[in-house]
């Protein structure tokens, strides 16, 4: 009994190791971004800051400045307010695209993901933490442009109001109506932008 009970420890403390080294792990994502104060294309390596996994991307990875490699292998910080342009892609090959925020919205933030780009709207996303770098949380705020009339509309999902807002912005269109008063999800909001395109 007792040489189980000494397997039993010694294969979780394995376990336990094994999954800690597997956190701490860095991992690696091909980058392409242009500085503001340049128009050369910078290609390198970022490292992922990811919340439960570094094989998952998260907007960790550049908020407030990002850890990138330069040709000899080097760490370097790259501060997210000097990017003009960003494209990430990840270990599923998703290509995630970041603009500088004061040209579209006229606010100094830092870096906007470009979360749909369609024939009637735009669809960019401002993310935030708070919270020490290991244990985040992400505050995301979406900013819906409507080509038409060129107005930005800033949303938060799931916040009261949030619903009746895109309402009127969609001009109480019927169909669109009903999609909104289900939307949970932030790939609803997808579908949304993709129906009012083909309107």
């Amino acid at each position: 009994m007792k040489k189980i009970v000494l397997l039993l420890t010694i294969s979780f403390c394995n376990l336990l190791f094994a999954q800690k080294e597997e956190l701490y792990n860095e991992v690696y994502f091909p980058v392409k971004y242009i500085l503001k104060n340049s128009k050369d294309t910078i290609n390198t390596k970022v490292l992922n800051i990811g919340y439960y996994t570094n094989e998952e991307f998260s907007p960790a990875t550049y908020i407030k400045q990002m850890t990138v490699l330069d040709p000899s292998g080097k760490k370097l910080k790259v501060a997210e307010n000097s990017i003009q342009y960003m494209e990430i892609t990840d270990l599923k090959n998703i290509k995630r695209t970041f603009v500088d925020a004061k040209p579209i919205i006229s606010k100094d933030l830092g870096l906007l993901q470009e979360m749909y780009n369609g024939k009637k709207t735009i669809w960019y996303r401002k993310s935030n933490y708070s919270g020490s770098i290991y244990t985040y949380k992400t505050d995301d705020t979406d900013y819906l442009i409507f080509r038409k009339d060129k107005s930005t509309t800033q949303i938060h999902f799931k916040m009261p109001g949030t619903v009746a807002l895109l309402k009127e912005k969609f001009n109480y269109d019927f169909t669109i109506s009903a999609q909104l008063d289900m939307m949970a999800e932030e790939t609803d909001l997808l579908k949304i932008l993709k129906l009012y395109d083909k309107k």
